[in-house]
C-alpha cells in the first residue's frame, strides 16, 4: 500500500531511469509538491569483479553493489513522516532494483520504464564511453552484470504488475505511457504522465 510520499522509478540499465525521474520532480515543482530525486546509484560499494566466472560476476553485483541496507533507511524515515532534504514532501526513488528495497515495496508507488535491449545497450555505450571505459569493458558488464542481474530481479519481482504506471521510454524524446492506474500516484506526476499518452 502507497503512503503517497514515495514514489520510484524502475526499470533496466539505459532506460532513462533518471532523466525521467528528473522530470516528474520539475512536474511536482510545477504543480506546488516539492520533490527531491534519491539516486540508487548514491548507494554503490566499491567491489572487487577481477577473476570471477560471468555467474559469480552476475551475483556479486546483484547482491552486494548496492548498498540497499542504507537507501532503506534513508527512506524508511522519510515513509515514516521525516521531511526529505529542503522539506520536501515528496521523494523519487530512480534506479535499479527498486522493489529489493523494503521500504519502497511497501509504500511506494511504482513507475517502471520499458526499453528494448537494443536501445539499453546503445544508451549504456554512450554514457560509459563518457566515463572513459572501453566498448570492451562496457559490452563485458552489460553481458556479465546488468542483464543478468536484470533478468534475475524481474524473474523474483514482479514490477511490471506491481506498477502504478507502465511508460514505453524506448525514444526519450517521446515517452509513450502504456498503462496508469489512476489514484496511485501524486497528482502532479499523474498530470504529466496524462499528457504522454
Amino acid at each position: 500500500m502507497t503512503n503517497g510520499r514515495i514514489v520510484a522509478v524502475d526499470g533496466l540499465d539505459g532506460s532513462g531511469k533518471s532523466q525521467f525521474a528528473a522530470a516528474l520532480a520539475a512536474a511536482c515543482a510545477a504543480g506546488g509538491v516539492a520533490a527531491t530525486v534519491i539516486h540508487v546509484d548514491d548507494f554503490r560499494r566499491e567491489l572487487d569483479f577481477a577473476g570471477l566466472d560471468a555467474d559469480a560476476e552476475a551475483a556479486l553485483y546483484y547482491e552486494r553493489y548496492f548498498d540497499l541496507a542504507a537507501l532503506d533507511g534513508k527512506l524508511a524515515s522519510f515513509a515514516a513522516g521525516s521531511a526529505g532534504p529542503g522539506g520536501a514532501d515528496l521523494a523519487i526513488v530512480e534506479g535499479v532494483f527498486t522493489l529489493r528495497v523494503p521500504t519502497v515495496a511497501a509504500a511506494a508507488a511504482l513507475v517502471a520504464l520499458t526499453v528494448s535491449p537494443d536501445e539499453a545497450r546503445r544508451r549504456i555505450l554512450g554514457r560509459d564511453r563518457q566515463k572513459g571505459r572501453t566498448d570492451d569493458d562496457i559490452n563485458h558488464r552489460i553481458a556479465h552484470r546488468y542483464f543478468p542481474a536484470q533478468q534475475r530481479y524481474r524473474a523474483a519481482f514482479d514490477v511490471m504488475g506491481r506498477a502504478a504506471a507502465v511508460v514505453d521510454n524506448d525514444d526519450w524524446r517521446s515517452p509513450r505511457v502504456v498503462r496508469c492506474t489512476p489514484g496511485q500516484l501524486p497528482a502532479p506526476i499523474e498530470r504529466f504522465l496524462s499528457g504522454l499518452a
